[in-house]
């Protein structure tokens, strides 16, 4: 076995890191190591320390589980592109399978500490690693529910660690945004839990909140500070944001749930809002409660247009739009909840 580093040249020649920009390929290339085998050689073995995966430069990987008979029972056989061994990045156990070269191949191994720095200095590029993660998640056979299972949990954190890095990185472009996702999402649950919702629709709302401006990604600088009403080709773009999140998001099985608030928090009540002006109850209800929240908390901070309103006037304004704007049960959840949320919000916000 042969170990080195990888150029960024190097990288630029594999299909997942083809269209990446320059800064993310020296980062990968500043952590990975690049590993060569000879055929039949033992890349990892089952129960062995499990804190690197790999993704297949050139060659065939064939994985196998050992059963208690002693026999090998096949699983898979990865080929170029592919990943494996990445349970390692939210299971610290030992592996659950053994990997083996079936023909000279060279692979590209990152650890779990190495994952952690591009979560930190690149969350965008970790964020497509654990897309590449989720769909094969989906597509795995049923030979390996039970691993995937108990990794379940661990997948969750690693979203929801990914997600935060990548909306710290938004909104650090916007001074006046910053901490609202999260003020967001806070309120989001908690008109969640007076309706009652499922610890499932729970997950997704939280996990929508967190992303549901994640469209704007592409957005210049001058259109997030402008101060100025913003021009007609302007507004066109903001209201493109909820379906560049959907595309963002809609190959990441994992992540399924959480589109109809991206994609719907702008829809109004009586089909007066966009991208599909859509109406009453035929709006997600993810979408309506996501819409509620992300008001409130816009009003009562300063955007770079105006002043925040204080918090009673924007109680207000939700109960005069209930039923043009906004969902008449769903404000009616947010004024109930608000007298136990008005102290936690404040302390986000001063925070």
């Amino acid at each position: 076995m042969i170990r080195y580093k990888p150029s960024a040249t190097v990288l630029r020649r594999m299909d997942f890191f083809s269209g990446m920009p320059d800064e993310h390929l020296r980062l990968v290339a500043g952590v990975a190591r690049q590993r060569r085998f000879r055929a039949g050689q033992v890349v990892v073995e089952e129960d062995s320390a499990a804190d690197t995966f790999f993704i297949i430069r050139s060659g065939k990987v064939r994985i196998t589980k050992r059963l208690e008979t002693g026999e090998e029972m096949f699983l898979a056989e990865e080929c170029e592109g592919a990943f494996f061994g990445e349970i390692a990045l939210l299971d610290e156990g030992p592996r659950s399978a053994t990997a083996r070269a079936i023909e000279p191949t060279s692979l590209l191994e990152i650890s779990r500490n190495d994952f952690k720095v591009l979560l930190d200095k690149a969350p965008t590029l970790a964020f497509a690693m654990l897309r590449v993660l989720s769909g094969r998640q989906r597509s795995t056979d049923a030979r390996r529910v039970a691993d995937l299972e108990r990794s379940n949990q661990e997948l969750k954190m690693a979203y929801r660690d990914t997600i935060t890095a990548l909306v710290n990185t938004l909104e650090a472009r916007d001074p006046y945004t910053r901490g609202h996702t999260g003020r967001v999402a806070t309120i989001a649950l908690a008109i969640a839990d007076r309706l009652r919702l499922s610890e499932k629709e729970r997950e997704n709302i939280e996990f929508g909140a967190l992303l549901h401006d994640v469209g704007k990604i592409g957005w210049t600088d001058e259109i997030l500070n402008k101060h100025e009403p913003l021009d007609s080709s302007e507004y066109e773009d903001i209201q493109e944001h909820p379906v560049k999140g959907r595309n963002i998001l809609s190959s990441i099985a994992y992540l399924e749930g959480v589109i109809p608030c991206v994609l719907y928090h702008h829809e109004h009540y009586d089909g007066g809002g966009y991208p599909e002006h859509l109406a009453g109850a035929d709006i997600p209800l993810p979408g309506r409660i996501i819409s509620v929240a992300d008001a409130y908390d816009a009003m009562t901070t300063n955007r770079p247009y105006r002043r925040a309103l204080p918090a009673r006037r924007a109680l207000s304004e939700l109960r005069k739009e209930a039923g043009k704007q906004f969902d008449p049960k769903v404000v009616r959840a947010f004024l109930r909840e608000w007298p136990k949320l008005y102290p936690q919000l404040k302390r986000m916000s001063q925070g």
